[in-house]
């Protein structure tokens, strides 16, 4: 063997060993970025980029309530939380094997309208074959029930009463259903209903 050879033999087996050192520390920068790119598709409304990070179906899980959806369906789920301008961040990641745990801010016109500040969530996306499988809320953090139900009530009860055109806006997760929804903020936000009135007349 002459002496340029070994030196080949030596470089050869020095990049397999620089490879495979390297190698899960890739691994964990693309799941990372997996996630990455699902928010920036979420905060840009690119459902194609988004449903190109799922495998197949889009398995989004809130709780114990479980949806499946092929990606054509989601679709319409999709346009309905555009019109509300969401805005997601990532506050926490940490990866376990195919899983990353994930505390989430999400903030949109809707949430800020119903809950007053964004919506603060701990979840679970599982990553297989370098693609989401599903992603599982399994916590809301800090959620102020009362709150939502409150303000959602109100919102209901009065466009019932003042635009009964817009009724049933608070079911219909489609875009005209959003459209409808972020009219129904609008009109309320704007509304002068009879208290307001009598305080502005008397003396």
């Amino acid at each position: 063997m002459t002496y340029f050879d070994f030196k080949r033999i030596v470089v050869f087996i020095s990049c397999i060993t620089i490879a495979i050192s390297c190698g899960p520390k890739n691994k964990e920068i693309d799941k990372v970025r997996i996630a990455e790119n699902y928010i920036s598709a979420l905060n840009t409304s690119d459902y194609h980029q988004l449903a190109g990070l799922f495998r197949d179906s889009i398995r989004f899980n809130e709780m114990d309530y479980i949806r499946t959806f092929t990606k054509e369906d989601y679709h319409a789920l999709f346009q309905w939380d555009s019109i509300f301008n969401p805005k997601y961040r990532i506050l926490e990641v940490r990866e376990e094997g195919d899983t990353l745990y994930l505390k989430m801010s999400k903030e949109c016109d809707r949430i800020l309208f119903l809950l007053e500040e964004p919506f603060i969530t701990q979840e679970i996306m599982t990553i297989k074959e370098n693609a989401i499988h599903s992603i599982d809320i399994v916590e809301y953090v800090d959620f102020d029930d009362g709150l939502w139900s409150r303000n959602r009530e109100n919102l209901v009860s009065w466009i019932d009463i003042h635009h009964p055109e817009l009724s049933g806006f608070i079911y219909d997760q489609t875009k005209e259903g959003a459209l409808k929804f972020r009219k129904a903020m609008e009109f309320y936000k704007n509304r002068v209903d009879s208290t307001t009135i009598q305080r502005k007349v008397e003396p």
